[in-house]
């Protein structure tokens, strides 16, 4: 007869042997049996167990202990550290693979999701900036949805995309954003922001994120990766009782940093009162004259919420996870939000003992509205709204638009009546709903016991649907169909609507064998296979003016005759060719080299279609030297040096030979497009060297980790203007060389480490020097999307930094003195763009600090930005309409300190100025003012990028019930506060959107949010 063993509830504390602090985290598990527990912040644990039945106890970094069940219900544990576990750390590199950290030749760094998670942040771009070094992330503005950019070690490419690969589980995943010049309205790409795709993940499902930096760690992905590769790994089922998770995430924000508005004098010219105009260069408001903050009026607190269940389980042979998020971002701004869907399953299993499977599948849905930005935008048009009148008052009694001026058609006139910002939101319309869907396989046999064959698939599809609404009430604008991308407002077209249906697919796969042998003292792993890459990618547009019923947004209800169709269609496909060779010699010297052919189909039509491009690497893992081998203080050392080179394709689809777009003017018919052939096109070449060194001290209580690297690019591809006689206006040319020279340096530690406390500080520090060499033929190259307001663009030179700043700026005679008109005494513009600033940090660092005192946990971040430039486009706006603060004197006579402009400029003797001007009445000193003026030099900024404060219930006293496991509660701020001495709201913003190829938009500060501060709280349970 069997007599079944009781049961028990057993608790008890897992400590480290050395100082008897806690250890979080430490697994704790029925040996034989599928039951497991995790300690809480205090080490502690609760599990029920049968007398006789054994647990095993582990930690990462410690010696696994075992304790078998008696009589006793409390078994307390303590782990010794070892060493080489502490080196073992591994990492996942490429396609999945993952790979020891010794045995690796370039750097990587490595952070976990719950970091991410835990920062609360909608878009997960945002939470990796301060926590990896190299990375400079900018986020669009501060509304939901807003795209965000990340680019490791600086620009590689003057005419391409600099961003990084992302992988999930192996697997490419699109990020892009889309470019408003994919609409039917063929506009430029400033003036709607769209979503980085990544920011489609749900934070909650991925277990780390693993960041290839050097072009020896990436160069194994291909052309895409010349940026780096950051790679996902998301969170599967683990072995054990079935377990169920729920948190969810209540948050508030807040604008709270603001253009200067000056108050004081009303609309008007010249110290005359003027109803008809919006200029603010009128007399004072008389005494007791009502004014109002209308831009904090405008705005509003944002409420967002998440919530996502989690349900996971599994034993030694298959395991499961199943999760679903649901978000909504509320914005600061009225009627703006973000809402998203994720539903994800995940499975692996051990077929045979030779074969194992492992599969996902991600769903989303997700439905932004979002308000127009830039010139014309909807932060303009709360900036400029009068401060005599309050913006809240935008409705007539009988629910019309109230306006302060008659209506116009024009759009550059000074006397157009803006926009109420309110009424904008409300009646004019931008948003778009995505339905995506992201599928990976992976199928692993081992043949033998030195030879495995691994396959992967994915596919990543999604299909947005975009509106865009005019309101034909309205005076702001887009741009109309026409062959010069002219702009027309709603007035002016009676409505217009711009839709867009934007379908993307991307399937990608790979087979590899690796074969692993020791041969003596080398341990040698070679990896030999293959990559097939498709991407489609299919924007239909429609677009129609002239409202048929006011607002009944359909483009139906246009009038047929202004309507437009068309359809953009690009695919790329790519195979390549990979081998990976990695040799150890005793554990002390490390060789790695690969080797990788592409072809790709944007090369069709040239000499040559494919690329090779070879990286290699080697390691000293100088601690397994007998000398230093067991050293208490060094506990592991190694310096590693890397020689990559990278190939690039063109950046988009057909561009080899001459293509043809439908004309819409009189006879209609064909014409070539805008980008001219070049069969004589070649690839780009990159190439880098980094020679760095990791350090650990005292047992892995202190890490280092510095890397040096020099990054060259040679035949860069970019679209230059060229002589409209061609017929065409861009044309695709390799041209120019750029370089890149930086320093990384990593820090963590555990300074203290008691029983009931432990302190974790680490710093990230990266600095980064991009220059370019020359640009061929051409004096100049500039993105034409980055021209945001005024004369102002992202136009590089050569001797040029890659992070350029030109504006006009003053026309000076030849010993530099500022040439003044003399018939009026003000500074004449050089009419001409020079360099007046560089975007480009002088360093960037990131400061984090983890305190846990028993079951507490306050962790932050601190980011600082030393030295870079910022285009002030907002202040030049709100300067040149006589609304900002800088404005004030305008009663103080001024004498511009120059000579004058009157033939004897350049002589020995030229004429000082004395011309005296009154900005009052002569108001051209501020409506002209030079856009040089407003680049602000050598800004820096301290940002506390978020702090977390949480709190564990101990394990025993929900040892007390049989619903919870665990249970937490914590409240998050982000973007608490900024000190800088930028004079504008934010100088960590972007003119554009993220799909902005080259340089970008970022430091270029025009009619884009601040970021708000947000302060969240939630709970954490699980069941």
């Amino acid at each position: 007869m069997q007599v079944m063993a009781q049961v028990q509830a057993i608790t008890g504390t897992v400590t480290a042997s050395e100082d008897g602090s806690p250890l979080p985290g430490a697994t704790v598990k029925i040996k034989g049996a599928s039951t497991a527990v995790s300690t809480d912040p205090q080490g502690k644990y609760a599990i029920k167990a049968s007398a006789g039945q054994t647990l095993i106890f582990s930690f990462v970094g410690t010696i696994s202990a075992e304790r078998v069940v008696g009589s006793q219900t409390v078994i307390n544990v303590q782990l010794k550290s070892d060493v080489t576990t502490l080196k073992e750390v591994t990492v996942t590199t490429g396609f999945g693979v993952k790979q020891s950290q010794r045995d690796l030749t370039s750097s990587v760094q490595t952070i976990s999701g719950a970091t991410i998670a835990q920062t609360q942040r909608e878009n997960l771009v945002n939470s990796l900036q301060g926590r990896i070094a190299g990375a400079t992330v900018t986020s669009t503005s501060g509304v939901p949805g807003a795209s965000a950019s990340i680019v490791l070690r600086g620009i590689t490419s003057i005419g391409g995309s600099n961003q990084p690969l992302f992988v999930v589980d192996g697997i490419r995943v699109n990020n892009d954003a889309m470019s408003q010049s994919a609409l039917a309205s063929n506009g430029d790409n400033r003036r709607e922001d769209f979503t980085n795709r990544i920011a489609d993940i749900n934070p909650d499902d991925i277990e780390t994120v693993t960041v290839l930096k050097g072009a020896d760690a990436a160069a194994v992905y291909g052309s895409d990766a010349a940026g780096g590769a950051i790679v996902i790994t998301t969170k599967r089922g683990k072995s054990g009782t079935g377990s169920i998770s729920y948190n969810n995430n209540f948050s508030f924000s807040n604008e709270y940093r603001f253009p200067k508005i000056q108050n004081v004098y009303g609309p008007g010219t010249a110290g005359y009162a003027d109803p008809t105009t919006r200029l603010a260069y009128g007399p004072a408001y008389a005494a007791g004259t009502p004014t109002y903050n209308n831009l904090q009026n405008f705005l509003q607190t944002g409420f967002s919420q998440s919530h996502d269940l989690a349900f996971q389980g599994g034993n030694d042979e298959a395991s499961y996870r199943i999760s679903g998020e649901y978000r909504h971002t509320g914005g600061v701004i009225p009627v703006v939000y973000n809402n998203k869907l994720s539903l994800r399953m995940a499975g692996q299993a051990k077929l045979t003992p030779k074969l194992t499977s492992s599969a996902s599948f991600n769903y989303f849905n997700i439905d932004n509205r979002k308000t127009n930005k830039g010139d014309g935008g909807t932060y303009i048009n709360a900036l400029s709204w009068p401060t005599n009148d309050d913006v809240r008052n935008y409705l007539n009694p009988d629910g019309s638009r109230r306006t302060l001026l008659p209506p116009t058609n024009s759009v550059l006139d000074a006397t157009i009546d803006f926009d109420n910002p309110l009424w904008d939101v409300n009646n004019n319309i931008s948003r778009d709903k995505t339905n995506r869907m992201i599928a990976n396989f992976d199928l692993s046999y081992d043949a033998a016991k030195w030879l495995n064959f691994r396959g992967l698939f994915g596919v990543d599809y999604y299909t947005t649907q975009g509106n865009n609404l005019v309101s034909q009430y309205s005076n702001s604008y887009q741009n109309a169909i026409s062959s010069s991308f002219a702009s027309a407002n709603g007035i002016s077209k009676g409505g217009i609507i711009d839709n867009y249906d934007d379908n993307n697919l991307l399937l990608n796969g790979s087979f590899f064998a690796t074969a692993k042998h020791n041969f003596g003292d080398i341990r040698a792993t070679l990896a030999v296979g293959a990559e097939i890459y498709d991407g489609k990618d299919i924007t239909n547009g429609q677009y129609g003016e002239a409202f048929l019923q006011p607002d009944f947004n359909t483009i139906n209800n246009t009038t047929p005759t202004t309507q437009r169709a068309t359809t953009s269609y690009a695919e790329t496909r790519r195979i390549g060719e990979i081998a990976r060779l990695n040799l150890v010699y005793k554990e002390l010297i490390t060789l790695n080299a690969t080797a990788r052919n592409d072809y790709s189909s944007r090369l069709a039509g040239t000499a040559k279609d494919s690329y090779f491009y070879p990286s290699g690497g080697v390691g000293f893992n100088f601690t397994e030297l007998p000398m230093l081998k067991g050293n208490k203080v060094l506990s592991f050392g190694k310096i590693r040096f890397s020689y990559a080179g990278v190939g690039k394709d063109p950046f988009a689809p057909y561009k080899i030979k001459s293509s043809v777009i439908q004309q819409s003017t009189s006879g209609g018919g064909y014409a070539y497009d805008v980008t001219g052939n070049n069969p004589a096109l070649k690839p780009e070449k990159d190439y880098q060297m980094e020679l760095g060194t990791e350090l650990q001290f005292f047992g892995g209580r202190l890490s280092a980790e510095i890397n040096v690297y020099k990054y060259r690019a040679t035949n860069q591809i970019f679209d230059p203007r060229i002589s409209y006689a061609s017929g065409y206006i861009l044309e695709l040319v390799n041209g120019g060389e750029i370089q890149n020279k930086g320093l990384e340096i990593e820090l963590s530690g555990t300074v203290i480490k008691t029983k009931d406390f432990n302190w974790k500080p680490f710093a990230n520090f990266f600095l980064n020097r991009g220059k370019v060499i020359n640009l061929g033929d051409l004096p100049e190259y500039y993105n034409s999307d980055t021209w945001i307001y005024a004369n102002a663009r992202a136009s590089i030179f050569p001797g040029s930094s890659l992070m350029n700043i030109a504006t006009y700026s003053y026309a000076r005679n030849n010993k530099g003195q500022i040439l003044v008109d003399p018939t009026t005494g003000m500074p004449i513009s050089n009419a001409a763009f020079v360099t007046t600033g560089d975007r480009q940090p002088k360093f960037t660092l990131g400061l984090g600090n983890s305190f846990v005192y028993k079951a507490f946990n306050l962790s932050f971040l601190l980011d600082y930005r030393k030295g870079g430039d910022v285009f002030n486009g907002n202040e030049l706006f709100l300067t040149r309409y006589g609304l900002s603060a800088r404005t004030t004197n305008r009663q103080t006579p001024i004498v511009i300190p120059g000579v004058l402009k009157d033939g004897n400029e350049n002589s020995a003797t030229p004429t000082a100025n004395t011309i005296q001007i009154n900005p009052y009445y002569q108001n051209d000193y501020y409506k002209n003012a030079i856009e040089s003026d407003f680049v602000e030099h050598n800004i820096s900024s301290l940002r506390l990028r978020d702090v977390t404060l949480s709190y564990t219930l101990p394990a025993s006293l929900l040892a007390k019930q049989k619903v919870f496991k665990s249970a937490g509660v914590f409240v998050t701020g982000t973007d608490l506060f900024l000190i800088t001495n930028y004079t504008g709201a934010d100088p960590e913003v972007n003119g554009t959107n993220s799909s902005t190829r080259g340089s970008g938009a970022a430091g270029f500060d025009y009619g884009t949010l601040a970021t708000p501060r947000t302060i969240s709280f939630g709970v954490s349970v699980k069941l």
